[in-house]
């Protein structure tokens, strides 16, 4: 054994030998005492256990609050986003619809492009053809005039060339 607990024993031995020297009163006194010393330890353990219960509850509470603050701010940070991705979409949207819009337009010029270039072409070729025509008939007409020139030397050929 200690020192330690050597001197408390004979203390005990003391306390015990004291208490059998000790008159009734005294001992109800001692008792006494030692109830009041330990409802002041009680209550001094109950304070501390209080207080510790009100650091866990405060503990909890500023935990709570945090995780409260934090999924508000979350809640926000989400909303916002959810506003940007709305925002791309409808700027995407009318992107596509302007990029539609401008196919449609450009198709519609090339469409009437193309119209315009059949109809000169529909002109140019019924131009040809007119002059195609104009060029066959005058070539009939000088074909029919020189065979009727060839007829006619043919015949002051054949009135000169013969003896009378």
């Amino acid at each position: 054994m200690s020192r330690q607990d050597t001197g408390k024993n004979n203390s005990r031995k003391n306390d015990g030998a004291k208490a059998a020297d000790e008159s009734p009163a005294d001992a109800v006194h001692l008792a006494q005492t030692e109830i009041r010393h330990l409802k002041g330890t009680i209550a001094a353990l109950r304070e501390s256990l209080e207080a510790e219960r009100y650091s866990r509850e405060q503990a909890v509470q500023s935990a709570v609050a945090g995780a409260n603050d934090e999924i508000v701010q979350l809640k926000a940070t989400v909303a916002s986003m959810r506003d940007q991705i709305e925002a791309v979409r409808a700027a995407k949207d009318e992107a596509v619809q302007d990029v539609v819009r401008a196919n449609a337009d450009e198709i519609a010029q090339l469409k009437a492009t193309a119209q315009a270039l059949r109809d000169q072409l529909d002109a140019l070729r019924h131009e040809h053809e007119q002059e195609i025509s104009q060029f066959q008939r005058e070539s009939r007409d000088e074909h029919k005039h020189l065979q009727g020139t060839i007829q006619e030397l043919r015949q002051v050929l054949e009135t000169t060339g013969k003896p009378h």
